[in-house]
Order: structure tokens, then sequence, then C-alpha cells
């Protein structure tokens, strides 16, 4: 059998075969990190601003688009309707879609339960008269 005839999947043609002391490229090396895993990272990474609060690059992105838009840049406030419309379904189709939390560090979760909760009222102290809502109530009632 002559190399004319070994043509097809594992046999190239003679002019795309590698030659003497050339070999393969390795491709991605291991642990490398695509596109898709970088964007991910950079999006979910915590920045301080200046109202004292921790975003994400994802939210600053679109706080920051958004306030370009209001002061009247044509571009960021096309690509925020441009956004929108990809991301936010329109009623009149019939699609709805599903708001799911997302995953947060346990600390931030704590500290965000202690401020919920240091303002929540005791649902027991609701039925009681003397810490009712309304002081001036408990008055007329007990006169």
């Amino acid at each position: 059998m002559s190399k004319q005839e070994k043509i097809g999947r594992g046999h190239p043609p003679v002019h795309r075969q590698f030659g003497r002391g050339q070999k393969r490229a390795s491709g991605r090396p291991k642990g490398a990190l695509g596109e898709k895993a970088i964007v991910q990272k950079i999006a979910g990474e915590l920045h301080e601003i200046r109202e004292r609060a921790q975003v994400t690059t994802y939210e600053l992105l679109l706080k920051t688009m958004r306030n370009l838009a209001m002061s009247a840049d044509l571009r960021a406030a096309k690509w925020l309707s441009d956004y929108a419309r990809r991301k936010i379904p329109d009623p009149d189709d019939g699609v709805g879609f599903l708001v799911v939390p997302e995953t947060m560090p346990e600390k931030l979760f704590i500290e965000q339960m202690m401020l919920r909760n240091r303002f929540a009222t005791n649902p027991e102290l609701n039925e009681d008269p003397l810490f009712a809502s309304d002081p001036l109530q408990n008055r007329s009632a007990r006169d």
C-alpha cells in the first residue's frame, strides 16, 4: 500500500503531515482558566464604594452605566436598553423568570441578618398592650 492510498481520518495528506522534529501543539496548559471562568471571577469580586457598601464588579458596572446614561451619555443609555431587552423577558410573551438569591460569604450573610434583626420587633411584644405601636390608643383604652 503506497502513501497515496492512506488518506482520511488518521492519515492526512502528505503535504499536511508534520515534518521531522515537528509535533502538535499541546493546547491549553493544565489549570489555565478559560474566558468564562475569568469573567465570572471578575464579576464576583467585591468593591468598596463611597456609600460604604460592598458591591460586585457586575453591580458596579451596571451602576456606572446607569450614571452615565443619566448624565446624557447616549451610548450608555442604548447599552442599558439593549441589556434590559436581553435580560428582562417581555411579560406579553407569557415568559416568566425565577429569582434565586446568589450565594454570599457566611460573614456577609450574618452581618445582613444582624442588621435586619436590630430593627425587627418581637412578635410576642405586639400582643402586649404596654408595647403596642400607638400609645394614644392604649391611653384612651386605659382611661
